[in-house]
C-alpha cells in the first residue's frame, strides 16, 4: 500500500472544495484505494483541549479526550474520501459507527503522527459499508486506533460493495442483512436530559473545524434534504462519554453506534448502565409522545482495559 506524505493536516475549507468541486468526467473507481495519507508531527495544543473539554462536558485534565483524537484524524481521512477517483461521493456518505481504542494516554502537548486508511467494504441494504481507519502514532508506537463505519447508500454502491466480497448473493446484498428485522425499540429509564440548542453544531464546528453545513442551520441543512440542522455524531458520542467517568490515564475502548439524527434544536434523553467498575454502556435516545415512539439516536459503552 502506497503512503502519501502531507506536509500538514488538511483545512476542512480545502477539502469540501475538493468534493464539490470534482471534475466530472473523471471516472470514480469501483475499488476502495490503496493508499494511506500521513501527517507527522500534529500537535494536541493547550488551548483546544480545554476548549474541547468544556464543550462536552469533560473535567479540566491533562489527558486528551479521545473525541479529541478523532477531531485531528478526521480532516486527513476526509482528504483521503475527497480524491475524485474515490469510488462514492464524499458529501453522501454518512457516519454510522465508530471505535477508538487507546493503547496509552495521551497528554496534552504531545506531538503524534496521524495515518489513514480504507478497508473492509461490505454490502447492505441500504448501498454498501467501508471503514476509515486512522492511527495515531508517538515515537513509531501506536498509541490510539479509530475507525470509523460509513455508509455510501444506493444501488451503485452496493453493486461495487458486492463485486470484492466473497460469498455475496446475486443481488447484492447478504442473507444477514435481508433477514434482519428492526426491533421496536424500548426506552430505557433515563439517567440525564441534554437540551441541545441550535448552536450546538456551531459550538462544535468552532472547536473541532467540522462545519458540515448539516450541522451548521436549518437553512444551510435544508439544502442537503434536512428540515432542521443535526448534532454532529462525534459530539453527542463525546458527550456521553465524558459523563461515562472513565479513568483516561488508562488504555480504554469507545465504541458507539448512530441509528438516528438528533435534531437542533432539540431534547436528548440519556441512560448509563454501568456493568462493571470497567464499563458502562450508554443509549441516547427521542422520548415516547402520543403521537409518536421512541427513537434511539445512539448507544456505545466505555471500557477501561489492562
Amino acid at each position: 500500500m502506497s503512503v502519501r506524505e502531507l506536509s500538514s493536516v488538511p483545512s476542512f475549507p480545502a477539502i469540501w472544495a475538493a468534493a464539490l468541486g470534482r471534475p466530472p468526467l473523471v471516472p470514480r473507481a469501483t475499488s476502495l484505494p490503496e493508499r494511506r495519507y500521513r501527517v507527522r508531527g500534529v500537535k494536541v495544543g493547550a488551548e483546544q483541549s480545554a476548549r474541547f473539554d468544556h464543550l462536552v462536558g469533560a473535567a479540566a485534565s491533562d489527558y486528551v479526550h479521545p473525541g479529541l483524537l478523532h477531531v485531528l484524524a478526521f480532516p486527513v481521512s476526509l482528504s483521503l474520501m475527497a480524491h475524485p477517483r474515490f469510488p462514492f461521493p464524499l458529501l453522501g456518505l454518512v457516519h454510522v459507527k465508530n471505535s477508538i481504542l487507546q493503547h496509552r494516554p495521551v497528554r496534552v502537548g504531545e506531538t503524534v503522527d496521524v495515518e489513514c486508511s480504507v478497508r473492509n467494504i461490505q454490502p447492505h441494504r441500504r448501498g454498501a459499508t467501508f471503514e476509515a481507519v486512522s492511527t495515531l502514532s508517538a515515537d513509531g508506537q501506536i498509541v490510539a486506533t479509530d475507525v470509523s463505519t460509513y455508509l455510501a447508500r444506493g444501488e451503485t454502491a452496493r453493486k461495487i460493495a458486492a463485486l470484492q466480497e466473497e460469498g455475496a448473493s446475486a443481488d447484492g446484498s447478504r442473507s444477514e442483512d435481508r433477514a434482519a428485522k428492526r426491533e421496536e425499540f424500548q426506552p430505557p429509564k433515563p439517567s440525564a436530559r441534554w437540551k441541545l440548542n441550535g448552536d450546538t453544531g456551531r459550538r462544535y464546528a468552532a472547536v473541532s473545524g467540522d462545519a458540515n453545513p448539516i450541522h451548521m442551520s436549518a437553512l444551510s441543512a435544508k439544502l442537503f434534504g434536512f428540515n432542521r440542522a443535526i448534532a454532529h455524531g462525534m459530539y453527542t458520542a463525546s458527550r456521553a462519554f465524558s459523563e461515562c467517568l472513565p479513568d483516561l490515564s488508562r488504555p480504554l475502548r469507545w465504541d458507539v453506534e448512530f441509528a438516528a439524527p438528533v435534531m437542533i434544536p432539540g431534547t436528548v434523553w440519556v441512560a448509563y448502565d454501568a456493568e462493571s467498575e470497567r464499563r458502562t454502556e450508554f443509549v441516547g435516545y427521542r422520548a415516547p409522545r402520543k403521537d409518536r415512539p421512541a427513537r434511539k439516536n445512539f448507544s456505545g459503552s466505555v471500557e477501561t482495559l489492562g
